[in-house]
């Protein structure tokens, strides 16, 4: 069985640094899709249907944006091949770059996920209509704080749970 660090990177440098802008250029513009679904789309005077299938192709492209990145800048670290030591070299500090880049743009997603958790959750036990005040900025800023404090350790959550849950529906 393969693990993750005896895989090899069949691409060349230039390959990798322009699939991680690939990656990032998408991520930040599904993060800005969600974010408008999420705070200045609702409204009902525009179709929910739309604006749900926005939002959660929005999310979607943005999770699987970040688990790819991730992905590739753990092969970086890893990185093996018959190139020379420079292209080697390049490709673990490219990795490690990354890394420390994107965990910050990772714990934005991680909140929004929590924020349209939090309502979600508002909406299903209320019976009533929606009333959102000071108390829900207080309890999402306070959840995404400890999702951005502890990203890392959220992604293998989120990794592990994820499987678990995609099992048991299949």
């Amino acid at each position: 069985m393969t693990t993750e660090n005896d895989r090899k990177l069949y691409i060349t440098k230039c390959w990798v640094v322009a699939i991680f802008i690939y990656y990032a250029l998408l991520f930040i513009a599904s993060l800005a899709s969600a974010g408008y679904v999420l705070f200045d789309g609702i409204s009902f005077s525009t179709d929910i249907f739309k604006q749900a299938l926005l939002g959660s192709a929005s999310i979607a492209l943005a999770a699987a944006c970040a688990a790819y990145i991730r992905k590739l800048y753990k092969l970086c670290f890893n990185f093996s091949s018959s190139q020379d030591g420079a292209d080697q070299l390049f490709l673990k500090r490219l990795g490690t770059i990354v890394y420390f880049v994107v965990r910050p743009l990772f714990s934005i997603l991680f909140s929004v996920l929590v924020v349209a958790g939090v309502r979600s959750g508002v909406i299903l036990s209320s019976s009533s209509a929606l009333k959102m005040d000071e108390g829900f900025v207080y309890l999402t800023m306070v959840s995404s704080f400890y999702v951005g404090f502890l990203s890392g350790d959220y992604i293998k959550r989120l990794e592990s749970k994820g499987l678990k849950k995609l099992d048991s529906l299949f």
